[in-house]
């Protein structure tokens, strides 16, 4: 063999080679764009996180709140609490009197003293720790039902180019053990158009 056609035999197997794979490719990328890929994410770890940073957030905010609220808990009681012996009256041989205005006003002191002196005592003694638990139980389910409600089981087209797009459907699981992410092909094809 000539040394020139040595040369035309490696260029025409060059060709032929990258012809093939080009078309092995192209096939390869039709058919996975004409396949749905299903991503499969476990939100475990996710969601025991998100638990976590609320039940810290409400451990360190829920007592600065408290504290913040207590000095306005006389003024609330104020505005709130109505007068409650102004119009007492008692009946005493037929005859109805009504209260001193000093003495009712020193009931009214007492009465409202204590009022807030018992909602002070109640405030201190709320079981922050079990609130801040539940809460961030509650925010949880809330947050992982909203993400379920937004992604789980849909049909995202994922484009490649601007002429190519890939087929995705997310589906959300709450499985301990099991890997965050799974990518996997699906026999379902794409829908037509």
């Amino acid at each position: 063999m000539t040394k020139s056609r040595r040369w035309l035999s490696f260029l025409a197997g060059m060709f032929t080679g990258t012809f093939l794979v080009v078309i092995t490719l192209a096939g390869l990328i039709y058919f996975c764009g004409q396949q749905i890929w299903l991503l499969r994410i476990n939100t475990y770890e996710v969601t025991d996180k998100l638990e976590g940073a609320v039940e810290l957030m409400a451990a360190e905010t829920l007592p600065q709140f408290i504290e913040h609220i207590k000095p306005r808990i006389p003024e609330m009681v104020a505005e709130n609490v109505s007068p409650q012996f102004a119009e007492v009256k008692f009946q005493l041989g037929g005859e109805e009197f009504s209260l001193p205005a000093e003495l009712a006003d020193r009931l009214e002191a007492n009465y409202r003293a204590n009022l807030i002196i018992s909602i002070e005592e109640f405030m201190d003694s709320l079981p922050l720790e079990e609130m801040g638990e539940e809460l961030s139980r509650k925010a949880t389910e809330i947050v992982e039902n909203a993400i379920y409600a937004e992604f789980n089981t849909r049909l995202y087209d994922i484009a490649l180019a601007d002429f190519f797009s890939v087929p995705v459907r997310i589906e959300l699981m709450n499985q301990p053990g099991e890997k965050s992410f799974r990518l996997q092909l699906t026999a379902e094809t794409r829908p037509r158009e």
